[in-house]
């Protein structure tokens, strides 16, 4: 059946009332923003979860919720009725992020600054693909990045690139990295990794058109960390195959144990055999906002860096970024585009961000990120990033102090990993871990993550909420234990 999108009524529309919902210099127009704007903030305010992680709807009922609205109604609710229909649900149903239970993955409750920035992104809608289209948000973004550049030691040849996270900046650098050789980098060319390397280098080198062959898993030592002896032989055996090394990623903040792998070592290493050196530092690379920056001794020498602000420096999604230790290894990106890059012969000397990213049209993140600095500075950000990194101790120990619980390993950044003990054995430890899990969750109480460790299902804490304080996580533990007593004798199906 043909349905069609509107009707074709002139009268109707002639007799509509004109409703101001385009922001522009209007006292109309400025007065209808500021309302929906507060609106909003009001619906956030009064519709977040104060006591559970959630709203508590199952999957189904949302389902179901928004089946039942039309989404292109012939006749237009009004911004204050569309607050309510969707902004309501839209807040009480999702993951309260900033809530001190909430520490399943990595997300960070966040900064007002940079919640204030947004505003002002979303509402002068700046893209970055040419300086007229966003003068003052461009220079921001130059300037943030030569501070950025700088402060993670890296030397003045150096310049990069905001980024939508840390799988773009992955894909980005191995793109780079490939162009640096010929076509046969791609066919024979070899990619080197620990076994606890983000997925998307993976994913990255298949849409890339590299090999199914062409990441090589390097053991790992006890915490986590790339070996580099084991990375030596690994090379060496590529080499002995005729294929081609290309790079290695190192990581700088393993997603399950917050391992980072020996820079240093690794540096040394790919120095001396001419691979390019990339350090995944999506998670870990907030350390060098902190007092343990000397952690990540050694990424200033990488070739590549990708820094995520959403994880540990509580920024809103997305926001990550790219540094390049020569700048001019952008270039493959550049290209020509009569129609957004004149600014040399037009504009004088302005950047052209278009030419070091893979996307096109880019919202102005850096100036959250300016904004947060500005308005936090570096002891108030160290504070907020060593409480997450003491919490991560606290729970540890913790988990050490109980008997049902077993802890895969110290933290090395603010994950912890553990498993609930069974008496009835490993598989039936691995059911109810996944039971609780999902039990919590659909209660509201905490949302907690599991992962596979050496073959074992175990619970993850991701603590990057200052407030996920020791008595927060001795209350959600007991919980763990409540209800892991209360299946330990029904039958429980993950």
């Amino acid at each position: 059946m043909n349905i069609p999108l509107w009707k074709n009524n002139q009268t109707l529309v002639a007799e509509r009332k004109p409703v101001s919902v385009l922001l522009g210099p209007g006292v109309q127009a400025q007065a209808a923003y500021r309302q929906a704007m507060q609106a909003a903030v009001d619906i956030v305010i009064e519709n977040s979860c104060i006591e559970k992680v959630h709203g508590g709807a199952d999957v189904e009922a949302l389902r179901d919720m928004l089946s039942s609205m039309d989404v292109f109604p012939e006749m237009g609710t009004g911004v204050s009725k569309a607050l309510v229909d969707i902004g309501v649900p839209a807040v009480r149903h999702a993951l309260d992020v900033g809530n001190a239970n909430t520490m399943a993955h990595l997300h960070c409750p966040v900064a007002l600054p940079a919640l204030a920035a947004e505003v002002l992104i979303s509402a002068t809608n700046q893209s970055l693909d040419s300086w007229d289209q966003s003068p003052f948000a461009t220079l921001v973004e130059e300037r943030v990045l030569a501070w950025l550049t700088a402060f993670a030691g890296l030397p003045e040849t150096a310049s990069g690139s905001f980024t939508s996270g840390g799988s773009q900046s992955n894909m980005t650098a191995l793109y780079l990295a490939s162009e640096q050789h010929s076509q046969a980098a791609r066919r024979k060319g070899v990619i080197f990794t620990s076994a606890q390397a983000h997925f998307s280098i993976r994913k990255s080198a298949a849409v890339l058109g590299f090999s199914s062959e062409a990441v090589v898993t390097v053991a790992t030592d006890q915490e986590g960390r790339m070996s580099a002896s084991a990375l030596r032989q690994a090379i060496d055996h590529a080499e002995a195959q005729g294929l081609f090394p290309l790079a290695v990623v190192a990581t700088a903040g393993t997603t399950d144990l917050g391992a980072i792998d020996p820079l240093n070592e690794i540096a040394d290493l790919t120095l001396s055999r001419g691979l390019w050196l990339h350090v995944d530092a999506a998670y870990g690379g907030g350390l060098l906002f902190s007092r343990h920056r000397h952690l990540l001794l050694g990424i200033e020498r990488a070739d590549s860096i990708a820094l995520d602000f959403h994880k540990m420096l509580f920024q809103p999604i997305s926001c990550g970024a790219l540094l390049l230790r020569d700048g001019v290894r952008f270039a493959p990106l550049a290209m020509k585009a009569d129609y957004l890059n004149p600014e040399v012969s037009v504009f004088g000397n302005v950047p052209n961000y278009v030419e070091s990213s893979l996307q096109t049209t880019r919202r102005s993140d850096a100036l959250k990120v300016l904004m947060t600095l500005r308005s936090i500075g570096r002891d108030g950000l160290d504070a907020l990033i060593c409480k997450t990194l003491e919490n991560a101790v606290a729970a540890a120990a913790s988990v050490q102090s109980r008997d049902y619980l077993q802890l895969a390993q110290q933290p090395s950044l603010s994950t912890v990993l553990f498993r609930y003990v069974s008496k009835q054995g490993p598989k039936r430890s691995d059911d109810i871990t996944l039971a609780v899990r999902a039990e919590l969750f659909r209660s509201g109480t905490a949302a907690l993550a599991t992962t596979v460790h050496e073959g074992r299902v175990h619970f993850k804490l991701t603590l990057l909420n200052p407030n996920s304080t020791p008595d927060v996580i001795d209350r959600v533990l007991d919980a763990v234990a409540t209800m892991a007593r209360e299946l330990e004798n029904e039958d429980v199906r993950p």
